[in-house]
């Protein structure tokens, strides 16, 4: 069986980075950790929370945004990333029968790579791919030549992700360790919902 999973929020918690770096770039801790991850599983965007939050004017949110971008896949926020409990021993009990890939939308490949041999997984994985903000991981994925079928899972924590393994003929995990709550991702339909891939039945 081929198991492609998804990084942020389905193997790794990066609540913590994604936090802190919004703290820096707005230069307040008006929002609590707890208060921020409120609104965003209630659907907010950083955009909206700029805007209803803190006023932001459309220029402002634009400086935010590339801001952002240049910022969060750097090295002092990415180490606040941590693997999610039991991750490891899953990926090892799974790699000895099945073939496992790893898709994220991250914008640097180097980056990815260093992280995931930082946090000793990366040799688990039969490929990884990176969109680099150059391609869908769909596109990605069929530009790899690896053929999927419902008898392979895509694994993931969000809508996307779930309708990039449905268009793959996936059979689709959704998990409620990332951005998304279960209400939320019921709407895109996937084959299962669980907590994290703790749950994954191979």
């Amino acid at each position: 069986m081929k198991i492609v999973f998804d990084l942020d929020g389905t193997l790794i918690c990066s609540k913590r980075r994604l936090y802190e770096l919004f703290c820096d770039l707005v230069k307040s801790k008006q929002l609590s950790f707890e208060s921020y991850w409120d609104l965003k599983f209630l659907g907010n965007t950083n955009q909206e929370i700029l805007k209803n939050e803190f006023n932001y004017s459309e220029d402002e949110i634009k400086s935010f945004v590339d801001n952002w971008m240049l910022n969060i896949e750097n090295d002092k926020y990415l180490d606040m990333d941590t693997l999610i409990d039991g991750v490891q021993k899953l990926l090892f009990e799974i790699s000895k029968d099945n073939d496992l890939y790893l898709c994220t939308a991250r914008q640097s490949k180097h980056q990815a790579f260093k992280q995931l041999e930082k946090l000793g997984i990366l040799h688990f994985f039969k490929k990884v791919f990176v969109t680099e903000q150059k391609k869908s991981k769909k596109q990605l994925l069929i530009d790899s030549g690896e053929v999927f079928s419902n008898n392979d899972y895509f694994v993931g924590d969000t809508g996307h992700d779930v309708l990039t393994g449905k268009e793959l003929g996936m059979t689709t995990f959704a998990v409620l360790s990332g951005f998304m709550s279960r209400a939320k991702l019921k709407f895109y339909s996937p084959d299962f919902i669980i907590c994290n891939i703790t749950a994954l039945e191979i």
